[in-house]
C-alpha cells in the first residue's frame, strides 16, 4: 500500500451543472459540462470571517468522477483542479480542464472532492492511502483537509441530470484552540509565551475509499508548534486519535519568563479521551504557580457543549 504526501498540507459546497440562458429555450439535456459553485454553512466552518464560514479567495479543490458505487475513474476525470478567486460565503470554482459527463446516458457516475488541492494526488482508488502532514501549523487553511462524496442518494448522476449536485465537505481532522491566561502566583506577564504540543501524531493517513482518517501505523513525531493567533490564543490542527497515558504523550508545554508549565490532556474533568474527526476543542488555560488549570468546550466546528479539566 503506497502513501502520497500532501503538498504543503471546514463547509458545504454546491456542485452545479450548466444551466440554460433564461432567454433561450431549455434543451432536453445539458452539454455535459460541469460548473462548480460553493457556499459555506455554519456547520462546516473552516476559512475566513468572524465565524470562519467564508472562502478566503485563494482556494483550490480536486475533483474525481467515478463510476457509480465504484472506485473506477470515469472519463479520465482524475484529480481535476478547480480554483476560485471569490471571497465570501459563496464562491464559483472554474477549471482550465473542466469535467464532462459521459456521453452515454446509461453510464452513471458519482463525484469525490477534497481540499486543499494536491497536484501529486493521483489514483487514490481503490487502495492507496493519502498522507497529510501536520508539521507546519503556520497556515491553518492549508492543512484543514476536507472531503466530500456525492452519489445522488445512491441513484448516481448522468448527462440528463440538470439539477445541482450537492457536495458536502466534512472536516477530517480535529482542531485544538488554547486560550492562555495568567493566574495566581505567576508574576511574569505572558509576553513571549511559547507553546509546544508534544507526544501527538504529526501525520494523518486518509483513506479516499472509506472517507475516513486511519491511525494504524502512525508514529509520534517532533513537537507541534501551534499557530499563534494573537492575544495569547494558539491553534493547532490535530490528527484524530485516542489519548493515551504513556509518559510524554499528549502534553502541552507553556514556557514564559524562563518557567515551563505542563498540561496533560487526559487530565480534564469531563474525561475527554480523544480527538474526534470534525470536532473543535477549545480550552481556557490558566497558568498558576503550582499547576495548570484548564476549562473548555468541545465543538463539531459549531457549539455543542462545555467541558472542564485540570492538568498539573
Amino acid at each position: 500500500m503506497t502513501t502520497k504526501k500532501l503538498f504543503a498540507l471546514a463547509v458545504s459546497a454546491l456542485f452545479v451543472f450548466t444551466s440554460c440562458n433564461q432567454d433561450e429555450p431549455a434543451p432536453e439535456v445539458n452539454d455535459g459540462r460541469v460548473h462548480f459553485a460553493s457556499g459555506i454553512s455554519g456547520v462546516q466552518t473552516r476559512v475566513g470571517g468572524t465565524k470562519g464560514d467564508e472562502w478566503d479567495g485563494n482556494e483550490s479543490i480536486g475533483i474525481f468522477m467515478v463510476k457509480n458505487a465504484t472506485s473506477e475513474i470515469a472519463e479520465k476525470a482524475e484529480n481535476i483542479l478547480y480554483t476560485t478567486t471569490s471571497i465570501g460565503k459563496s464562491a464559483t470554482f472554474t477549471s482550465t480542464t473542466p469535467i464532462y459527463y459521459p456521453v452515454d446516458i446509461d453510464t452513471k457516475v458519482d463525484f469525490v472532492a477534497y481540499h486543499p488541492y494536491d497536484k501529486n494526488n493521483k489514483e487514490p482508488f481503490p487502495d492507496e492511502l493519502y498522507e497529510i502532514s501536520l508539521t507546519d501549523q503556520t497556515n491553518q487553511s492549508a492543512i484543514d483537509f476536507m472531503y466530500a462524496r456525492a452519489d445522488n442518494d445512491g441513484k448516481s448522476f448522468n448527462k440528463e441530470n440538470n439539477q445541482p449536485v450537492n457536495l458536502v465537505f466534512n472536516h477530517i481532522l480535529s482542531k485544538l484552540v488554547l486560550n492562555v491566561l495568567k493566574g495566581d502566583g505567576v508574576t511574569d506577564d505572558l509576553q513571549g509565551l511559547e507553546v509546544k504540543i508534544k507526544g501527538v501524531n504529526t501525520t494523518c493517513i486518509f483513506n479516499f475509499e472509506t472517507g475516513k482518517a486511519e491511525g494504524e501505523g502512525l508514529t509520534l513525531g517532533e513537537a507541534l508548534i501551534p499557530y499563534n493567533a494573537g492575544n495569547n490564543t494558539f491553534e493547532a490542527i490535530i490528527a484524530p486519535n485516542i489519548f493515551n497515558d504513556i509518559d510524554d504523550t499528549y502534553l502541552v508545554e507553556f514556557t514564559v519568563g524562563g518557567n515551563t508549565y505542563t498540561w496533560k490532556m487526559l487530565d480534564n474533568i469531563a474525561e475527554i479521551k480523544e480527538f474526534e474527526s470534525g470536532k473543535k476543542y477549545t480550552f481556557n488555560i490558566t497558568l498558576t504557580k503550582n499547576k495548570v488549570k484548564a476549562t473548555g468546550k468541545i465543538e463539531p466546528w459549531e457549539p455543542v457543549g462545555a467541558i472542564q479539566g485540570t492538568a498539573k
